[in-house]
C-alpha cells in the first residue's frame, strides 16, 4: 500500500526500508491513539494548533498540502518525535523530516473516501506495518500512544494468523491482558508481570478459541455501515456551484480595524469573537455579512491564528477562496519580511500576492542598463519555496518568480544564467543531489513558462556540498536549502 513512499523515504533520507517501515508504523499508531480519540482526535489536534485546513486537504480528493518538520513537531510534540527517532535508530531531524513526508499520503489513504475512520481500532490493512514497534509503545507509555494502538501493535502476528475475526479477538484480549498486568504490578511497572505472563497468554488463547467457536455457530449479522463522521475537512473542500466563496478583508489603520467580507453564520460568530479578543471590541469597525449559501471557510483557523500578527499598523489582509492578498506598503520596512514569512508559513498551499521579498524588492530597484552581475545578485535574494522533500514550487512563490521573469527579459543581450539548487545535509547525499537538480530544473521550467527566452537559463544541482550556514541548527538548514543564480561562463 505504501511501498512507493517507503522506498522514496528510504532513498531520500539514507535509511533502510525496515527503518522507514518502523517510522510509518509508529506514525499510524499515533494517528489511532485512543487516548486522543483516534483519527478524529488527531484532526482536532491539528485544529487546536491552527492547522485544521492543512489536515483537511488530506481527506478525500484534491491535492495534499505539505507539512513542514517544524509544523509536525509543534503538533505531535518534540518528545513524541524524539521517542519515534530513538526507537527507529535515526536522529530526530531525520525522523521529523521523514514523518512529515509520509503523513499527508498516509492520512489521505486512510480517508480517501472523505470519511475519517470511526474509533481507534487500526484497520487490518495496516497491521503489516506495525511489526516490531511494541517496545516503542511500552517505552513511551499509553498516555502518548494509547492502549488500543499498543494492543494491536503487539498482536500483529496473531492477527495475521487468525484473520479479521481473530484480529477483533486479539483487540479484546489485549485489553484483558493489559488489565491483568496492571493488576499484577499495581500499575507501577513490569518487574512483577513476568510471573503473570503465562496466565495472560493462556487466557488469550482460550479467548481466541471461544471467540472463533462462537463465530462459527453464529448466524451472519446483516452488514451495517459505519456512521459518517463530520469533520472540518468538509469546510476545506471547494464550494459547490450553489455556494458562494467565503471571503474576508481586514484593514488595520492607526489602531482602527475595518473588516468586511462574507461568511456562513457560525464562522462569522467565531471570527467576531477572535477579532474582539485580539484588537479590542472598540477597535473593530465594519461588518461581515452572514449568508447561508456561503461555503464554510476552511481557512478560518489559519486566519484566527495569524490575527496577532495583523496587529501591525498599516497591514491590509484579504482572503477569497484559496487566494490571499496582503498589502504591507503601510508597514515599517523592517517588519515586512518577518510578517511575510509568517503569512507564507500559515497559508502554505495558497496563492499569495503582495508578499515582501528581498529579491523582488532588489529587482524592482534595478535601473535600466543593469549588468548581468547586478541581476543575479538580486535574483539570489529571492525566497523561492518548494513542497517538503519535493521539487514542486509552492503557489506563494509564483508572484516572486513572475517578477524575476519580467526582469530577466530586460537582461543585457547574450546574458547566460545558471540556476543552482542546494540542499541541507539531512538524509542521503545522492538523494539530495538528485533533489537539488530537480529543483533547479523546476525553477528554469517555471521561468521559461513565464516568458524567459529558451537558451538563457540552465539548471545545475549541487546537493548538500556547499552549505552557507550551520546544518546543526534548523535556521542553518533552512538557509542551506536555497536557489542561487550565477552568470554562466
Amino acid at each position: 500500500m505504501f511501498d512507493s513512499i517507503l522506498q522514496d523515504v528510504a532513498t531520500r533520507y539514507g535509511i533502510s526500508l525496515e527503518k522507514a517501515k518502523q517510522l510509518l508504523g509508529m506514525l499510524v499508531a499515533v494517528i489511532f491513539n485512543e487516548k486522543r480519540g483516534g483519527p478524529a482526535g488527531f484532526v482536532d489536534l491539528f485544529r487546536s494548533h491552527g492547522l485544521g485546513d492543512l489536515i483537511a486537504s488530506w481527506i478525500g480528493h484534491g491535492p495534499n498540502q505539505a507539512i513542514s518538520p517544524a509544523q509536525l513537531e509543534s503538533v505531535l510534540g518534540s518528545d513524541t518525535v524524539g521517542h519515534i527517532a530513538q526507537h527507529a535508530g535515526v536522529d530526530a531531524g531525520t525522523a521529523s523530516t521523514a514523518l512529515s513526508a509520509m503523513l499527508p499520503e498516509v492520512f489521505h489513504t486512510l480517508t480517501e473516501d472523505g470519511q475519517i475512520p470511526v474509533g481507534s481500532a487500526i484497520p487490518e490493512r495496516l497491521h503489516g506495518y506495525l511489526g516490531g514497534i511494541g517496545d516503542f509503545m511500552h517505552g513511551i507509555g499509553t498516555g502518548v500512544i494509547g492502549a488500543g494502538a499498543g494492543v494491536i501493535g503487539a498482536g500483529t502476528a496473531a492477527v495475521g494468523a487468525v484473520g479479521a475475526a481473530g484480529g477483533k479477538a486479539v483487540d479484546a484480549i489485549g485489553g484483558l491482558g493489559n488489565r491483568a498486568t496492571a493488576a499484577a504490578t499495581g500499575g507501577s511497572g513490569s518487574s512483577g508481570s513476568s510471573k503473570w505472563l503465562p496466565w495472560v497468554l493462556l487466557a488469550a488463547l482460550v479467548a481466541i478459541g471461544l471467540f472463533l467457536l462462537s463465530r462459527c455457530n453464529k448466524a451472519p449479522e446483516p452488514a451495517t455501515s459505519a456512521p459518517a463522521v463530520t469533520t472540518p475537512s468538509d469546510t476545506a473542500k471547494p464550494a459547490t456551484a450553489a455556494s458562494a466563496q467565503p471571503s474576508l478583508k481586514i484593514d488595520n489603520q492607526d489602531g482602527s480595524v475595518n473588516v468586511g467580507g462574507q461568511l456562513v453564520d457560525a464562522d462569522k460568530t467565531r471570527l467576531a469573537d477572535a477579532l474582539k479578543q485580539t484588537f479590542g471590541a472598540d477597535a473593530v469597525k465594519g461588518d461581515i455579512s452572514a449568508d447561508a449559501t456561503t461555503a464554510p471557510a476552511g481557512w478560518l483557523d489559519k486566519v484566527i491564528a495569524v490575527l496577532p500578527d495583523l496587529k501591525a499598523k498599516g497591514v491590509k489582509f484579504a482572503i477569497d477562496g484559496d487566494k490571499v492578498k496582503i498589502d504591507l506598503s503601510g508597514v515599517p520596512e523592517g517588519d515586512r519580511a518577518a510578517l511575510s514569512d509568517k503569512i507564507r508559513d500559515a497559508f502554505a498551499g495558497f496563492e499569495i500576492s503582495g508578499l515582501y521579498d528581498k529579491g523582488a524588492d532588489a529587482l524592482s530597484k534595478l535601473k535600466d542598463g543593469f549588468s548581468a552581475d547586478d541581476l543575479v545578485k538580486a535574483l539570489s535574494l529571492m525566497g523561492i519555496r518548494f513542497d517538503t522533500g519535493k521539487a514542486t514550487i509552492t503557489k506563494d512563490s509564483l508572484e516572486i518568480l513572475t517578477k524575476a521573469a519580467d526582469t530577466i527579459k530586460r537582461a543585457p543581450a547574450g546574458t547566460k544564467i545558471e540556476v543552482g539548487g542546494y540542499t541541507d545535509n539531512t538524509g542521503n547525499a545522492a538523494a539530495n543531489m538528485k533533489l537539488s537538480q530537480e529543483r533547479a530544473d523546476a525553477v528554469v521550467a517555471k521561468l521559461k513558462e513565464l516568458g524567459v527566452t529558451d537558451g538563457i537559463l540552465s539548471g545545475k544541482g549541487y546537493g548538500q556540498d556547499k552549505p552557507v550556514a550551520d546544518n546543526g541548527t534548523a535556521d542553518g538548514r533552512a538557509k542551506n536549502r536555497r536557489i542561487e543564480f550565477t552568470v554562466a561562463k
